[in-house]
C-alpha cells in the first residue's frame, strides 16, 4: 500500500504507463528528486512487471481514485505512443480531470535554458538540449539526446524522439512525432498530428496529419 504521503511532506506522483518509456521517466524522476513516483498504473497491468525501479504496478486506470485517496497529488504520462498522440492526450486529460497535477520531469543530465518555457507535464530526458526562447507545450516529450535549438515552438503532446535535431525557429504542431535520428531545417513548420520517420531530413513545411520519410523528407504514399 502507498502511505498517506501528503502527511510526510512528499510530492507523490502516479506514473501512467508501465512500458519501456516508464523506466526512463522513473529513473529521471528519482535522479531529479522533485517529485516521487509512488505507483504505476497501466491499461494492461498483467503485461507489466510487479515493479519498475522499485515503483509498484498497482493496477489499471480504475486504481486512480484509491491512489488519490492515499495521497497522490501529481501524475506523469510515461507512454511514448509513437504515431498515436490521442493516447497520450487522453491519459493526460483524464488524469487532470481526476484532480491530479501534471508533473514536469527534467533529467539532471539535460540542458534547459533559463529562457526556455516548459509546459505542464513535459519530460526532458538525459542529454537533451532545450535552448533559449524555445517553448514546449503541455505533455511534450523531449527524449534522450534530442536537441531543440533557439526559438522553437513545440505543441502539446508532441514527442521529439531520441537523437533528433530541431534547428532554430522551427514550429512543431500538437501531437506530432519527430522520429529518432531525424532533423528539421531552421524555420520549418511541421503541422499537427504529423509523423516524421526515423532518420528523415525535413527541409520544407509539412501539412497537418502527414507521414513524411526520407532524405529529403517527402509524404509517404498511402
Amino acid at each position: 500500500m502507498v502511505e498517506h504521503l501528503d502527511e510526510v511532506g512528499v510530492t507523490a506522483c502516479v506514473v501512467i504507463g508501465g512500458g519501456g518509456h516508464a523506466l526512463v521517466v522513473i529513473e529521471a524522476m528519482q535522479l531529479e528528486g522533485r517529485c516521487t513516483p509512488v505507483a504505476i498504473i497501466d491499461a494492461d497491468p498483467a503485461s507489466c512487471p510487479p515493479d519498475i525501479l522499485g515503483v509498484p504496478v498497482r493496477g489499471d486506470d480504475s486504481t486512480l481514485p484509491a491512489l488519490i485517496e492515499e495521497g497522490a497529488t501529481h501524475f506523469v504520462v510515461a507512454v511514448g505512443a509513437i504515431g498515436r498522440p490521442q493516447v497520450r492526450r487522453g491519459l493526460f486529460e483524464s488524469a487532470s480531470a481526476a484532480g491530479l497535477t501534471p508533473a514536469t520531469v527534467t533529467h539532471p543530465g539535460a540542458i534547459v535554458s533559463a529562457h526556455a518555457t516548459v509546459g505542464a507535464g513535459s519530460q526532458i530526458l538525459a542529454g537533451a538540449v532545450v535552448n533559449a526562447r524555445t517553448r514546449l507545450g503541455s505533455n511534450v516529450i523531449v527524449n534522450t539526446g534530442a536537441i531543440l535549438e533557439h526559438d522553437c515552438q513545440i505543441g502539446d503532446h508532441a514527442h521529439i524522439a531520441p537523437g533528433s535535431a530541431i534547428a532554430g525557429g522551427v514550429a512543431v504542431g500538437a501531437g506530432s512525432h519527430v522520429g529518432i535520428g531525424s532533423s528539421v531545417k531552421e524555420g520549418v513548420t511541421v503541422g499537427a498530428g504529423v509523423v516524421v520517420g526515423a532518420g528523415a531530413v525535413v527541409v520544407s513545411d509539412v501539412d497537418d496529419g502527414l507521414v513524411v520519410t526520407g532524405v529529403p523528407a517527402r509524404p509517404r504514399e498511402s
